[in-house]
């Protein structure tokens, strides 16, 4: 896991490995996640972000997925200023998970 300056970076192997260790949130629309999303997902938008603050401890390991994992940069940056501690943007995000590993939904 590469370093950033607020968050760290998670490949989709390195998550899939680990992946009971931490907490995903998939930022993708409410459509494309219900199409299709990682099992076990929290899906993180404007009307979700105040419960899963405020249910998720500062230390608990959180990966942030996107489309292609721009967004889950910006996202994981949010995430840090509200004060969590452990927090990776998904490199390569769900378009890459979805080629390579199992997702739920219709697809």
């Amino acid at each position: 896991m590469e370093t950033n300056k607020t968050y760290s970076h998670i490949s989709c192997e390195q998550l899939h490995l680990e992946r009971e260790k931490w907490q995903l949130v998939d930022i993708r629309d409410a459509q494309s996640y219900s199409l299709a999303h990682i099992a076990g997902a929290y899906q993180l938008n404007n009307q979700t972000i105040g419960d899963f603050l405020s249910t998720t401890q500062a230390s608990q390991p959180v990966a942030v997925i996107c489309y292609h994992g721009h967004s889950s940069q910006q996202a994981a940056e949010y995430l840090v200023s509200q004060g969590l501690t452990n927090v990776a943007s998904v490199d390569g995000g769900f378009e890459y998970w979805r080629q390579n590993f199992p997702v739920e939904g219709a697809q």
